[in-house]
């Protein structure tokens, strides 16, 4: 794992985004974040490459989480990718389990965002 943690986080509300890095950093996590907020900026961010883990809302205006994930499994079929949202059902994360998330984190439970990420970098490095 390089450090600082590479991370594309697609989120459309920059708070939501801040919480999400703070809670990464509280915990010592050392982390570049990249925020993009569109379909577009974020197909061109996958494409570039140079990340470590990918963090994605599942409801955004215009796109969605598992839309997302299904691009990133295109290209990137390795990459730890991590479903953050305050609208994840129970059947919604089965979901996104079943077509290749890592995991998913709800926004009102952010303190399992670094237990995610971690236990996703470490699966990703065996």
């Amino acid at each position: 794992m390089t450090l600082p943690l590479r991370i594309l986080h697609l989120e459309d509300n920059r708070n939501d985004a801040e919480l999400a890095q703070a809670a990464l950093e509280a915990d010592g996590l050392a982390c570049a974040v990249t925020r993009v907020d569109t379909r577009a900026d974020f197909l061109a961010a996958v494409e570039r490459g140079g990340f470590d883990l990918i963090l994605a809302d599942y409801s955004l205006p215009g796109y969605d989480g598992l839309s997302a994930l299904g691009h990133v499994r295109e290209q990137r079929p390795e990459a730890p990718f991590i479903l953050v949202s305050g609208m994840v059902g129970e059947e919604v994360a089965v979901d996104s389990l079943k077509h290749g998330a890592t995991d998913y984190v709800l926004k009102q439970r952010l303190s399992r965002l670094v237990p995610a990420v971690r236990r996703a970098l470490r699966e990703t490095e065996e």
